[in-house]
């Protein structure tokens, strides 16, 4: 029987395009001038760069130590350094990127549903942000970090989307199997990956992103959809 919940976050539980938020978090880092701190002229895109490194972490350290390291190896801006600037823009400049997210009811809704029911609930969002970051984004989703069990920032992660291990290292974390487990996201090929290793997919069509013709078998439907969904699930 499946008892578990894994929830992408930007697109799924957080409505949200996502070249708007690419482009408002850009504008807002340019803004606070982290940029000029990595390197003058060159550090948006030695940002850029650490992102990327990130995302193909293969599990030799967490994504946040990959992250500065790849920052300090492009520029020799040092970590200590950079990290009280990066928490101050979270607390600052970064609210401004919410004007391109919105709250929907049925979202929480859906959320709650499960947990009256008794489901373990994961937020599985590409783990390339800190906490402070994350959890504004769970709270402009009407949503609370306490309402997930687990939920994976660049700090707790080694690996991203799609590499089957990111879901693997949350499952070994959880004590849990794929079979048990459902993987509820927007994005064709870092959610519904996870189908390969046994999770039942809900693909989320509101924001999609992705050919959907090339999505595995799933279920898909929009917010009132999901809701329905969870509405028709026993209790555990």
């Amino acid at each position: 029987m499946r008892k578990a919940f894994f929830f992408d976050l930007d697109g799924t539980l957080l409505p949200l395009d996502m070249d708007a938020f690419s482009r408002l978090y850009f504008g807002a880092i340019k803004k606070s001038g982290f940029f000029d701190r990595i390197c003058e002229n060159r550090g948006e895109g030695i940002f850029e760069k650490a992102i990327y490194e990130m995302m193909q972490n293969d599990g030799r350290a967490n994504n946040r130590d990959v992250f500065f390291q790849a920052i300090e190896d492009m520029s020799g801006a040092a970590p200590d350094d950079l990290m009280p600037h990066m928490e101050r823009f979270y607390r600052n400049e970064y609210k401004q990127v919410r004007k391109c997210t919105r709250m929907d009811g049925r979202v929480k809704e859906s959320i709650k549903e499960l947990k009256d029911k008794g489901y373990r609930l994961v937020l599985a969002t590409n783990p390339l942000f800190p906490p402070i970051a994350t959890d504004q984004r769970v709270e402009w989703a009407g949503l609370s970090p306490n309402d997930f069990e687990y939920i994976s920032y660049y700090n707790n992660s080694s690996y991203c989307k799609p590499n089957p291990n990111y879901f693997l290292e949350i499952l070994d974390h959880m004590g849990l199997d794929a079979d048990e487990c459902y993987i509820v996201g927007n994005d064709v090929r870092d959610d519904m990956s996870a189908a390969a290793l046994g999770f039942e997919g809900f693909l989320v069509l509101d924001h999609v992103i992705g050919d959907i013709e090339k999505v595995p078998e799933c279920k898909k439907g929009d917010y009132s959809d999901l809701l329905d969904f969870a509405r028709s699930l026993p209790q555990i």
